[in-house]
């Protein structure tokens, strides 16, 4: 092998080792209220896109539904986060509000 393959073939293995990070994130939000900010988080791992977490925002839902014994939330919003590794995924789910 010649001094550039070599260099390929280096770079490719760090770059499949270390990992690409990819981060998909949206949000969705309204005005401010008054109350108490709660906020919740739950994450999970995939592979390849092929399966994918189930339950993380029923998860964050409940979360935040123990965090507010009135069980009157308003102005909720949440976020999607999806990191990209070689082969898997980290799928994370995070939300805030105001229990009133």
């Amino acid at each position: 092998m010649n001094i550039l393959s070599r260099l390929l073939i280096a770079a490719l293995a760090l770059i499949s080792l270390s990992g690409c990070i990819l981060v998909q994130s949206g949000t969705v939000s309204s005005s401010a209220a008054k109350g108490n900010a709660v906020t919740a988080s739950a994450s999970d791992w995939g592979i390849l896109h092929l399966s994918i977490p189930q339950g993380l925002t029923s998860n964050v839902n409940g979360q935040l539904m123990n965090q507010c014994p009135s069980a009157k939330l308003s102005n909720v919003s949440t976020q999607f986060e999806m990191r990209e590794f070689f082969l898997a995924q980290m799928y994370t789910v995070t939300a805030s509000g105001t229990c009133q």
